[in-house]
């Protein structure tokens, strides 16, 4: 697969001026709104920038790549290494903190709105079960998608499973090795385009793991190398600061997935969880 070299964002700049007038209205959407390129279709974004599918393609070719499927896994790619959108116009015109609470608190509610009515059931179903049989579960994760990571080790851990966890890419490579057809890897990645997080699941499932992938896109590289994709509905239209809205979705499907995992076991996995909770209750109270 052609790769662009450097910052795609940067080379779409670079080339703007030797671009066909059709093109250039390609460069100007991406410029302006490039998170949403990641969510659109080939078809939308010619609608939206009101040219023919083909100007699509010529657009990405003048960039090196093969065509917009190449295109958008390179936007999603670079996004993922940006800062977080933390403001958006709607919250810096937000005079009160009440204003901005409301925003705030609003815009995660419709990410788990949307989510829950986009639900695919039968996927979250076999994941739990998965789950509920697993020998070993690892969970991966990069930038705020590590943090999802990490919670869901910690509530897989302290009902007695077998878990496993670390930010390091090269040591989610090397737990990843060792798993077996016993075990599973759960990875997450709002884009599906992580090669960090791509990679780890990759080698859990050459090593014989049943792989979940929760993401975003049901289209991106990280569902090729998934049994079982699970999909958030955390869009652009939701929250323009996404990496928020997102990472509350990702968290609703892994509380989702935890709590079927206890049901599916709940006598095994509720005795584990009393003697958690105690040694905590002991921690608390200085004993």
């Amino acid at each position: 697969m052609a790769r662009i070299e450097g910052a795609c964002l940067l080379r779409v700049e670079s080339v703007m001026s030797t671009l066909s007038p059709s093109e250039q209205r390609v460069g100007l959407c991406v410029l302006e709104h490039p998170r949403k390129v990641v969510q659109c279709t080939i078809t939308r974004l010619a609608q939206e920038c009101d040219v023919s599918e083909s100007t699509i393609v010529r657009f990405c070719k003048s960039l090196g790549l093969e065509g917009y499927k190449e295109f958008r896994i390179a936007i999603a790619q670079e996004l993922g290494a940006m800062e977080p959108e933390l403001v958006s116009p709607e919250l810096e015109a937000a005079s009160e903190i009440k204003s901005l609470a409301h925003s705030v608190f609003s815009n995660n509610i419709r990410a788990l709105e949307a989510t829950l009515a986009g639900l695919d059931m039968d996927a979250v179903s076999r994941a739990i079960d998965a789950l509920a049989e697993a020998k070993r579960v690892d969970f991966y994760g990069a930038g705020p998608s590590n943090v999802v990571a990490m919670d869901a080790y910690i509530k897989f851990m302290r009902i007695g499973m077998a878990t496993g966890f670390n930010g390091n890419t090269y040591l989610q490579a090397v737990s990843a090795a060792a798993l077996t057809e016993r075990d599973v890897a759960v990875a997450i990645s709002y884009s599906g385009s992580t090669r960090d997080t791509i990679d780890a699941l990759t080698i859990a499932k050459n090593a014989g793991a049943t792989t979940v992938a929760i993401t975003n896109f049901s289209d991106m590289p990280i569902c090729e190398v998934a049994d079982i994709v699970i999909c958030t509905h955390a869009d652009e239209e939701l929250f323009r600061g996404g990496t928020m809205a997102s990472r509350t979705a990702q968290l609703g499907v892994i509380d989702l997935i935890f709590a079927g995992t206890v049901s599916r076991r709940r006598d095994v996995f509720t005795a584990q969880f009393e003697k958690t909770r105690a040694a905590l209750l002991s921690k608390l109270r200085g004993r």
